[in-house]
């Protein structure tokens, strides 16, 4: 077998997972945006989808941008947060206790203060932003909540949606309800 032929034999399976992914984020795109309404069915200035993923189980999303969150210490080695997600309290007081993860998320927010309303000034109407950890479960998912929360404070006229690829696929928007029980 000829070096190409080995490659495209190699990448034929990847190659099928991203036209897969491909066709679920035209998809996605499409429903996002006959759905994109909020308060009352006005249209959102911008659609922000901020979602958590696993490296260890598959690629990143596709994203506008992507942040690799496996610098800060990781709740699975504590054995009492290990069954746990970044949805339960005791995992998002681990994470976010570190100065690091406040240092972090601070930093997205004064640099998404600059660059989002560049991207709608542009009519850019969707923005993802994912942020990964080893196994999607703990770090990646508390800090996709509190960002959440800290986007819905400074923008409240964009449509955010949260999701966690690897907890059963889990998705909610973020309302000022939701966000103020938010980390």
């Amino acid at each position: 077998m000829t070096w190409n032929a080995q490659e495209t034999a190699t990448c034929k399976p990847v190659h099928s997972d991203y036209t897969q992914i491909m066709s679920a984020h035209s998809a996605n795109k499409m429903e996002a945006k006959h759905t994109s309404t909020r308060d009352g069915g006005a249209a959102s200035e911008l659609d922000l989808i901020i979602t958590s993923f696993g490296y260890k189980q598959g690629p990143p999303p596709l994203a506008n941008v992507v942040w690799d969150v496996r610098f800060l210490k990781n709740p699975y080695w504590v054995e009492e947060l290990r069954p746990l997600t970044g949805l339960d309290k005791r995992v998002q007081d681990y994470v976010l206790e570190q100065p690091l993860a406040q240092d972090f998320l601070q930093s997205l927010i004064e640099l998404f203060v600059k660059v989002l309303p560049k991207v709608v000034e542009h009519k850019i109407d969707r923005y993802i932003i994912a942020l990964g950890c080893t196994g999607g479960q703990h770090r990646s998912t508390t800090l996709v909540e509190a960002l959440a929360k800290l986007m819905h404070e400074q923008f409240p006229q964009y449509s955010i949606t949260v999701k966690h690829r690897e907890l059963s696929h889990s998705v909610h928007t973020c309302s000022e309800k939701e966000a103020s029980k938010a980390p």
